[in-house]
């Protein structure tokens, strides 16, 4: 072996180190060759096929599900030593905890080199971009990014070694993810959101714990993120009987399951809950997890002065989006009028469906007015 290169972090940064190299075969290859077993005709002699040579061994974050536990357990005795290959330079990203402890006990450290995200830290300049957008980009909340900001400001500490976690509280569609996405995008960057709503309570365990090394982890989503920013959407549909897995995470920033340990400490972790007030979230999260976030953050029901002005700006970018040859079709049509008067009577709670329902109607038009239907 000439070279052992580890990449820890963002998929994007392996694929851009590893792009234009020569002679690649990946880890399903290699293990295929080496399961591969030699046919041997009686009375017949010969020679066994020489050893696969390959150039540079790739394996991505993906990778690892598609072998069985013997290559991860061993993994540079059974595949790298394997003398059904000649494996010369080895590139992993984000390997199990197994594969990095086994690569450092068998290979001398100064053939391993090892690279990590480097994530942008926050600066004034994102600071104030986030507090002077924010009132257009979210309409309604005000008050939020004045509190969400007094908090984040601390990951400025050098010190500091544990993430900032924010809860958001308050109905769906009112704009607590909007606000996610919001601080993400002033950062340059794509949060990662993980929506727990969409995990069932065996399949819940293995994800936030880790379980087999092929399946789908926390850890792993976590370990490969291109953002510091996390969403944890909908973070009361977690079992409580989990919430242990969180304590280390918001108070060292170290998220630990059976195959990672990943690093947040300077990440902004947002979790979301329908709870309308701090009283109700602390009695069904309970005190040892919610007293553990930086700062707790209500979002207010939105206005009708408010929904009015969202309904405005929605129908204003979805008009504008369309194709030039539909606007003239529809030019005079009365969609945002009927919004505006269902709002005033009191319609829609949630932002999210409101949104929705102006885009199909925009649609609608645009199908009546060509005949497509009646």
């Amino acid at each position: 072996m000439d070279r052992i290169e580890i990449y820890w972090g963002a998929d994007k940064d392996f694929e851009e180190a590893t792009e234009k190299l020569t002679g690649e075969y990946f880890l399903v290859d290699v293990v295929n060759h080496i399961n591969k077993t030699d046919v041997k005709i009686e009375g017949v002699g010969g020679k066994k096929d020489p050893p696969m040579e390959v150039e540079n061994l790739l394996v991505h974050t993906d990778d690892y599900g598609g072998v069985r536990e013997w290559a991860i357990l061993g993994f540079s005795n059974n595949v790298l030593r394997n003398l059904k290959v000649n494996v010369k330079n080895l590139w992993l990203c984000n390997p199990p905890i197994k594969i990095y402890e086994d690569i450092v006990k068998n290979y001398e450290k100064e053939i391993i080199t090892e690279h990590r995200t480097l994530y942008p830290e926050i600066t004034i300049e994102d600071m104030c971009k986030m507090s002077e957008g924010f009132n257009d980009a979210v309409i309604g909340q005000h008050h939020v990014m004045k509190q969400s900001l007094a908090s984040i400001y601390a990951l400025r500490n050098s010190e500091r070694r544990r993430p900032v976690t924010l809860l958001f509280l308050g109905d769906s569609g009112i704009g607590k993810t909007e606000t996610a996405k919001y601080i993400s995008s002033c950062l340059g960057t794509d949060m990662v959101r993980i929506q727990f709503s969409m995990q069932q309570t065996n399949s819940a365990y293995q994800y936030i714990f880790g379980a087999d090394h092929g399946e789908d982890s926390l850890a792993r989503e976590l370990i490969r993120r291109r953002s510091n920013v996390i969403l944890l959407d909908e973070f009361d549909k977690v079992s409580p009987s989990f919430y242990n897995a969180f304590y280390q995470m918001f108070d060292e920033g170290t998220f630990v399951d059976s195959n990672y340990s990943v690093d947040v400490s300077k990440c902004i972790i947002i979790c979301t809950t329908n709870y309308r007030t701090e009283e109700e979230a602390e009695k069904y999260l309970g005190t040892p997890i919610y007293s553990r976030f930086s700062k707790v953050v209500i979002f207010n029901p939105i206005s009708v002065d408010n929904k009015l002005k969202i309904a405005r700006k929605c129908y204003t970018g979805l008009m504008e989006q369309i194709d030039a040859e539909d606007k003239v079709l529809i030019e005079n049509n009365s969609v945002l009028s009927f919004f505006e008067k269902v709002i005033k009577e009191g319609a829609y709670p949630n932002m999210r469906m409101l949104r929705n329902d102006i885009e199909d109607a925009i649609n609608f038009e645009i199908l009546k007015v060509r005949g497509i239907i009646q």
